[in-house]
């Protein structure tokens, strides 16, 4: 068990999903408004609803896995994986989102590139990674998977601004602070990508790490998420 303050964790959480209700409130009060006076306002008011319910499944995914993690509840589960199938599982869970914004979406990957990694925490990670890039880019998502010797580099590329300054850099979970309340979501999901990546560890001491830059391939933010062989 850790050192972490879940408290803090779940007040975070709260917080975003307590801003994302709000939200909904206010698109559902909208379509309601669009069915009774016909205005044409209803796409956006469901765009708005898709994605605020994204959030809200994503935030109970990151809260209820920090607990587990905090309090030695999760236990990995260990599978090969094919990873082009992953990816695109990932793109079809948002496939309606993506169209909705007039987004499109590459995925480069070797159909038959496998690695033993955990399913549930790897698509947990990457689908909340996409959630939120979809939030900045501007017109392109680009999902891959390569491997480099013993190491396995998953990314999540968007032609948006990039990532802050102060998010720049390599982490894991020792590197990386508990979450901050003053970055809200964005700390809380940096926080359970580092636990996800930690997760995947060699008996020889080597672990899976993040880093965030803004030298992508699309020329805005590059997301990597860094694990080892361990199968």
């Amino acid at each position: 068990m850790s050192g972490l303050d879940f408290s803090a964790v779940l007040a975070i959480g709260i917080h975003d999903m307590k801003n994302s209700l709000n939200r909904v409130l206010s698109a559902v009060d909208e379509l309601s408004g669009c069915q009774s006076s016909g205005c044409t306002g209803a796409t956006e008011s469901l765009m708005q609803l898709q994605y605020e319910a994204r959030r809200m499944k994503d935030n109970l995914t990151k809260l209820l896995t920090i607990y587990r993690h905090d309090h030695d509840l999760y236990q990995p589960n260990f599978s090969e994986i094919n990873l082009f199938e992953l990816l695109e599982d990932a793109w079809l869970n948002n496939k309606s989102l993506i169209d909705q914004r007039k987004l499109h979406c590459d995925i480069d990957c070797d159909p038959d590139l496998n690695w033993t990694l955990d399913a549930y925490l790897v698509s947990s990670l990457i689908e909340n990674v996409l959630t939120n890039t979809m939030r900045y880019t501007q017109a392109v998502v680009c999902l891959s998977a390569r491997r480099d010797g013993d190491w396995l580099y998953l990314s999540v590329d968007d032609d948006g601004p990039g990532f802050p300054a102060a998010m720049l850099g390599r982490r894991n979970l020792q590197d990386s602070a508990a979450p901050d309340a003053r970055l809200g979501n964005t700390g809380l999901g940096l926080h359970f990508c580092a636990l996800v990546a930690e997760r995947h560890c060699t008996p020889d001491g080597a672990r899976g790490l993040i880093e965030l830059s803004n030298a992508g391939p699309l020329g805005g933010g590059h997301f990597e998420l860094k694990l080892p062989a361990i199968g």
